[in-house]
């Protein structure tokens, strides 16, 4: 095997596990009974809520869906990044759609975690956190873009 072989298998199979993280901590958050901070109590609960501070819970959810979509692009590419990696066909190296779909992807969970903490700390309820599900999805979204630029691009891999 060649080290841009090895590389772009490594590359892919970080961002490939780091986009499955994405989904399960997102998920994770939708479960009922997981804590009185979590996703779904906010959810059933946002029809009691009164006030501006809405706004902020919707532009927050608007992020979330943004990364999940993203989340299940880079999933699909990543795959066929592997694919490509270890067969060594150069044609399906994913790694540019990669980089730009994780930043993107990192960004937008980034935007919907500081929206939740601000929708958080305007609610003004008392013992109310954010709680560990938009920090995770935004620390696997980190370890995606590290992923993504592990493996080699397709200039550098058709140089050698």
């Amino acid at each position: 095997m060649k080290k841009t072989q090895i590389r772009c298998i490594v590359g892919n199979a970080i961002v490939h596990i780091a986009s499955i993280l994405i989904l399960c901590f997102y998920v994770l958050n939708m479960v009922e009974g997981v804590g009185g901070n979590s996703i779904y109590s906010a959810i059933t609960n946002l029809s009691t809520a009164t006030g501006a501070d809405i706004a902020y819970y919707i532009v927050a959810g608007a992020f979330y869906i943004l990364t999940l979509i993203l989340a299940i692009t880079m999933i699909i590419l990543s795959a066929i990044g592997l694919f490509g990696g270890i067969f060594d066909i150069r044609a399906l190296n994913m790694t540019t759609a990669n980089r730009t779909l994780s930043i993107i992807a990192m960004i937008s969970a980034l935007m919907s975690l500081i929206f939740m903490i601000v929708y958080v700390s305007l609610a003004g309820i008392a013992g109310s956190s954010v709680g560990a599900g938009p920090i995770t999805v935004f620390l696997a979204s980190i370890l995606a873009v590290v992923g993504a630029f592990v493996a080699y691009s397709r200039k550098i891999y058709r140089s050698e």
